[in-house]
């Protein structure tokens, strides 16, 4: 049994770091994206991704670059989910010091 754990230990941490390493392109990828979408509006954008807690590391970015205001997308998760895992929207609007708007996509 003691043989297979750390064996266990190695494969997981492989696999955590190539899930993140999924992760963090696709954010890039989608940052990328919304960049040039406002630049092709005329607005000067630049495309930044942060790892840790999303409500956290978007509040601290916030301060620390003097944002005017924080926009962000919701999910529009139910009270359970909210309440299990909680709601990245939610904890920035408790936690913000600048206003925040919050977007919803449409109903299909």
């Amino acid at each position: 049994m003691s043989k297979i754990i750390p064996i266990y230990i190695a494969l997981l941490l492989f696999w955590k770091k190539d899930v993140y390493a999924q992760l963090e392109e696709m954010g890039h990828q989608a940052t990328s994206y919304i960049e040039k979408i406002a630049k092709a509006a005329g607005m000067e954008a630049e495309s930044i991704v942060l790892k840790g807690d999303p409500a956290e590391k978007i509040v601290n970015f916030a301060e620390e670059q003097n944002v005017d205001m924080i926009i962000v997308g919701s999910l529009g998760k139910g009270k359970f989910e909210r309440l299990v895992i909680g709601s990245v929207s939610e904890k920035v609007v408790r936690h913000a010091k600048v206003p925040v708007l919050v977007v919803r996509e449409p109903n299909k």
